[in-house]
């Protein structure tokens, strides 16, 4: 019999193959790329958007005492954050380079309803201090403590937005993240930074809950008319973004692509990269599928 082997953990899981199972697989990923020359040139020609630089700098000269903030995911997406190559050092680079302080500068976990991150995860994770940035203050989004949120309003379809305060504080608001297949959303990144990632709990459970979850269009790679994917993008434009730093990755988790600017185009533009491999076309219909859930 012959068989077939899936990601188990961090190891693979072999799987005997009965008569008339087909295995079907994504189409080959972009080659991987050096994040130390792809990520800052995505910093410096953004999709639809000033150079961080520039943008940063004028912050800066309407108050020196500006403070940034950049979103981050938790540990449970493989962002490539951290080395050389990750999307970090050079992010704080550039703010440091056009003269932000690091005491200015925040990153801030946006994980959802997710634990809050400590000590070395947080190291492990974002590598600040061995890339000379051990200044920056590193804090986590606690989606249930009321101190932490400001009240936005309403969205159109009546949702009650609260949003991270520190966020909405900042002067520069900077959202990173990683752009795969969602299985609700349409795809990660983008506006998901923010909603889920930094909003009150209520707002949160009305994003996952059945009012939005039932519709045919909250599925994989569908963005037009998919409920999700426009409230999230309701509430990210209610609370707004600066400068969106999105990746992909290959199945090794190795950088294939920076999707760097404005919130939506860039988001689109990651969107379209990936929807042209992650789809697996079938050859004919099949009684029962079988898919990986992803996370």
């Amino acid at each position: 019999m012959q068989h077939f082997s899936i990601e188990y953990g961090a190891g693979q899981l072999s799987i005997p193959a009965p008569p008339g199972l087909h295995v079907r697989s994504m189409m080959p990923a972009p080659p991987p790329l050096a994040g130390e020359m792809a990520v800052p040139e995505a910093l410096r020609a953004p999709i639809e958007s000033e150079p961080l630089a520039v943008i940063a700098r004028r912050k800066l000269m309407a108050n020196r005492y500006a403070q940034a903030v950049i979103v981050v995911s938790d540990n449970t997406r493989p962002v490539p954050y951290r080395g050389p190559g990750g999307l970090m050092r050079h992010i704080i680079a550039t703010l440091v380079q056009v003269g932000f302080p690091q005491s200015q500068i925040t990153v801030l976990i946006g994980a959802g309803s997710h634990r809050n991150m400590i000590g070395q995860e947080i190291e492990d994770m974002l590598g600040l201090t061995e890339s000379g940035f051990g200044a920056v203050a590193v804090v986590n989004h606690e989606y249930e403590k009321d101190a932490q949120l400001l009240d936005l309003g309403q969205t159109q379809k009546g949702s009650r937005v609260l949003i991270n305060k520190r966020y909405m504080e900042a002067d520069l608001r900077i959202v990173t993240g990683l752009v795969e297949s969602h299985f609700m959303a349409g795809a990660s990144g983008g506006r998901k930074g923010i909603c889920p990632g930094i909003v009150g709990k209520e707002t949160l459970n009305l994003f996952h809950g059945g009012k939005f979850l039932h519709s045919a269009q909250a599925a994989d790679l569908v963005l037009e008319g998919n409920p999700l994917h426009d409230e999230a993008l309701e509430v990210a434009q209610m609370a707004g973004c600066d400068f969106l730093v999105n990746a992909t990755i290959d199945a090794e988790k190795r950088l294939t692509g920076v999707f760097a600017g404005d919130l939506i185009a860039a988001h689109q533009a990651a969107v379209a990269t990936i929807r042209e491999y992650v789809v697996v076309p079938l050859e004919q219909r099949s009684d029962i599928v079988l898919i990986p859930a992803g996370v």
